[in-house]
């Protein structure tokens, strides 16, 4: 039996309806999704334990939704195995600026500073390295890559910005009227397993 793991976005928890859903799209497939602390603990933190999640789980797949998509093209830094994105956010420091710390409404708490900061350090670090990996055209194919896009994401906007950053991609799945929750999710079950080593 294989095991996908499911990495949620920022202000959900490990019981996520997207990790509900893929227990019921792949029936024969296992699904871990653990609860990951974004405002406590540093993405440094957080991908120690993806990563270790990965090796004690025996982790084939990845799938992961908005920041959860997020730290999941970042795990491709030490994850061999198909990695799925849904409506990922990949300008991390501007996303959480605008949408967690709600840009104009009043300045950033010490603690809100802190987080950005340290996601600006995160992102220069692992991030970065990992567009220019694919740019460059090393990327492993041993990881192959697959989006699962809204064409009506109302929080991150136009994806298309992503895929010039991540070129190498196996496969990208557009969806309409989804918007960023990505409501038409089950959809992907056949994708899903395609794509499944």
């Amino acid at each position: 039996m294989q095991t996908i793991l499911y990495i949620h976005g920022y202000g959900s928890n490990g019981n996520a309806i997207k990790g509900q859903l893929l227990r019921t799209m792949l029936p024969d497939c296992r699904v871990v999704s653990p609860t990951f602390d974004y405002d406590h603990i540093t993405p440094f933190e957080i991908q120690q334990q993806i990563h270790d999640v990965v090796d004690q789980e025996h982790v084939s797949m990845i799938v992961g939704s908005s920041f959860g998509g997020y730290q999941s093209l970042c795990a491709t830094a030490f994850f061999q195995g198909p990695v799925w994105t849904v409506n990922p956010a990949h300008d991390v420091a501007q996303t959480i600026h605008r949408v967690i710390l709600k840009e104009g409404t009043e300045q950033p708490t010490d603690e809100g500073k802190r987080l950005l900061d340290c996601y600006q350090h995160f992102d220069d670090e692992v991030f970065r390295r990992q567009v220019r990996r694919n740019q460059e055209g090393h990327w492993p194919e041993s990881t192959p890559l697959h989006f699962a896009l809204s064409t009506d994401d109302e929080l991150l906007g136009d994806h298309r910005p992503l895929l010039q950053l991540f070129p190498h991609h196996a496969q990208v799945v557009w969806k309409d009227n989804c918007g960023h929750r990505f409501f038409r999710f089950e959809e992907l079950a056949a994708d899903l397993r395609a794509s499944m080593p």
